[in-house]
């Protein structure tokens, strides 16, 4: 497992802060994601799971905590959730972490769609700014 570098991208106005670190056990999607291009931007994470997918470790815990994020950024999210689903099915311990602002149902409501539709129950986090 040793040979896959680590992912961490500086958040920027358009995109999230991206920490992918299976040494270190660390997974985090965190900020404000509306990219011009999403499926650009999430393309390397993608693959980076691909490639963790097939030797991943005994316990993933990926935790999410977006302030906002686009409908192309959606899709994206969606398919790095069904690449958790993938691991979990695999019979590894999978834990997502939806964290989202006081208040900030809008967030939680699609954390709950993203649950259904992926067909996982994730852990949901309130927290304050």
């Amino acid at each position: 497992m040793g040979d896959l570098k680590a992912i961490r991208l500086e958040a920027t106005k358009e995109t999230p802060q991206v920490t992918l670190d299976a040494d270190g056990n660390k997974f985090e999607i965190t900020g404000r994601s509306f990219p011009l291009n999403a499926k650009g931007f999430y393309l390397p994470v993608l693959d980076w799971l691909e490639s963790y997918a097939e030797s991943p470790n005994a316990k993933t815990e990926f935790i999410f905590k977006l302030e906002y994020f686009n409908t192309p950024s959606s899709k994206s999210i969606s398919d790095i959730l069904k690449k958790m689903k993938e691991i979990k099915d695999g019979g590894n311990a999978v834990t997502v972490y939806w964290y989202y602002e006081e208040d900030d149902i809008d967030i939680l409501d699609l954390g709950h769609v993203f649950a259904r539709t992926v067909g996982m129950d994730f852990e949901f986090k309130e927290y304050i700014d």
